[in-house]
């Protein structure tokens, strides 16, 4: 009797573990951390995060949610543990961080997947102006300083000109910070609404968006479920859908991560080439040609 209860509990317990298992096999989070990306507010973050994560899950005929996550390191344990597979990241990002992934889509704002940058300031319209003032830029992983000097500028600044680089959670928030004076300036994707008494002071280069990935080996099938769903996705004044890419444009930008080495005018040296250097230790000698080779033959 006793032994027969023990194989009941234990079928019991071994029944709950499948279903746990199951249930999480059928559960697809996919995570959203994307600073730069201008959404208005957490809340519409969380809603798009939440509408994303529904139709990639269908996809792949699992249930799907979204999860947004304000921080780097929280976002890169999440993909560490497995708990997301799927994810809506900055381009900047991934050229910092790096990770086994494979780009599916470019999140498309305003029609494009690439987007300018641009310096932003309040009150001084000129880049001399700012030497020594605080810089706001949307978090990169740490390397807000290499991404403003290096990426965006060039090399053409050094790293000293700004009194401090800081991030911000995210673009909104640099812009809310410069608009209330906590700022002097901030460095932000275009085509965002800019706070009163501010303005664009330098137009910086053009750098991939967001980008919609798989972390893993993900099976080709799989991979070809998420792209046609992205493909059909329809989102918000943010990211209103999402185009088919490749990982060059986050390439692109790790490339601009590498510090631009400046090298001085090359010294060439003055050459003077003498006859005599020329000749000297050398035998000429003219071969001499019959005069009769000239003469004109007879008519």
């Amino acid at each position: 009797m006793i032994r027969a209860r023990a194989r009941i509990a234990c079928m019991a317990v071994l029944s709950l573990l499948l279903v746990a298992t199951t249930a999480a096999a059928d559960n697809v989070t996919v995570g959203l951390y994307a600073p730069t990306a201008p959404f208005p507010s957490t809340a519409a973050r969380v809603d798009f995060a939440s509408k994303l994560g529904g139709e990639l899950g269908r996809a792949v005929g699992a249930n799907g949610a979204g999860k947004v996550f304000a921080r780097a390191g929280d976002f890169a344990a999440a993909v560490k543990s497995g708990e997301v597979t799927i994810a809506l990241v900055d381009a900047t990002y991934l050229a910092a961080a790096g990770g086994n992934y494979t780009v599916l889509a470019g999140a498309v704002r305003g029609g494009e997947t690439q987007h300018g940058w641009q310096l932003v300031a309040r009150g001084p319209d000129k880049i001399a102006a700012l030497r020594g003032k605080r810089v706001l830029v949307p978090a990169i992983a740490g390397r807000e300083t290499d991404f403003v000097v290096d990426v965006l500028f060039g090399g053409e600044i050094g790293r000293d000109f700004f009194a401090k680089i800081e991030p911000s959670p995210d673009t909104a928030s640099a812009l809310a910070a410069l608009g209330l004076g906590k700022a002097d300036a901030a460095v932000v994707p275009a085509g965002v609404e800019l706070p009163a008494g501010t303005q664009v002071v330098l137009t910086l280069p053009v750098l991939s968006g967001p980008v919609l990935v798989v972390y893993g080996n993900a099976s080709a099938q799989r991979k070809q479920q998420l792209a046609a769903a992205a493909a059909g996705f329809r989102g918000d004044a943010t990211v209103g859908s999402f185009r088919a890419v490749d990982a060059e444009g986050v390439h692109a930008i790790t490339r601009r991560f590498a510090p631009v080495v400046k090298r001085g005018p090359l010294a060439v040296p003055s050459i003077r080439l003498l006859v005599g250097d020329l000749v000297a230790g050398r035998t000429l000698t003219i071969e001499r040609t019959p005069a009769a080779t000239f003469a004109a033959a007879p008519k």
